[in-house]
């Protein structure tokens, strides 16, 4: 969901990127023996930018990206959906009845910042345990009480999903450098984690085991 959000909050994004078929085969062209044995664990990936029009949206500093698909238009059952911090009063309907439809439908749902206001504003966050950026928690907790937030960098929890092959993850985080500590473990979990420190957390680094983990150290 791209859409007036803070850039900051959606860098994480390009660690899956660096996982993706696209960019194991860019790499290949260029320089193939950087790749070495990791080339069969490329992930066929299709990112979808979400907006609520087709038109250049605006994000932090001042950039304008190009959606490629509106709320309205884009499938519900996706693998995955990250949300990152917006505008606080960025709330349009579409979006609105997007997180509501596919919440059940999509297993996986990332938001980091307070892209988890955002989630909680369209009600299916009420009864979760979450958190969002530390110096929001107040507002939050004021704006959304049936959701219990928790002063943490990331927080995992399973989440309502229709599929059966797997389970529904709900992961949330604090601001942006808390985010990418919580993606870049997202995919140390779920894929070969060779194939991530070295495609990813390496060339990007990224690590959160010399960074923050999941709890505030103060």
């Amino acid at each position: 969901m791209f859409e007036h959000v803070q850039l900051s909050d959606i860098v994480g994004i390009d660690i899956f990127g660096n996982l993706s078929r696209e960019y194991m085969d860019q790499v290949k062209a260029g320089v193939p023996e950087v790749v070495g044995p990791f080339d069969k664990f490329a992930i066929d990936i299709e990112f979808l930018y979400l907006a609520t029009t087709l038109e250049p949206t605006w994000t932090t500093p001042g950039m304008k990206i190009l959606p490629t698909v509106t709320y309205d238009d884009c499938p519900r059952d996706l693998d995955m959906v990250i949300i990152g911090g917006p505008m606080p009063d960025h709330r349009p309907p579409q979006a609105d009845r997007f997180m509501k439809e596919a919440w059940t439908k999509t297993p996986v749902w990332i938001t980091t910042c307070i892209g988890s206001v955002w989630l909680a504003s369209s009600g299916v966050l009420d009864g979760m345990t979450v958190t969002t950026n530390r110096e929001f928690l107040g507002i939050a907790g004021a704006a959304h009480p049936a959701v219990k937030w928790l002063d943490q960098r990331w927080v995992v929890n399973q989440k309502p999903y229709d599929g059966k092959d797997v389970k529904g993850e709900l992961w949330t985080s604090g601001g942006a450098g808390a985010g990418i500590d919580m993606i870049a473990n997202y995919c140390l979990q779920h894929y070969d984690p060779k194939f991530v420190t070295y495609m990813a957390l390496n060339g990007l680094q990224f690590n959160p085991e010399e960074s923050n983990g999941q709890f505030y150290k103060l």
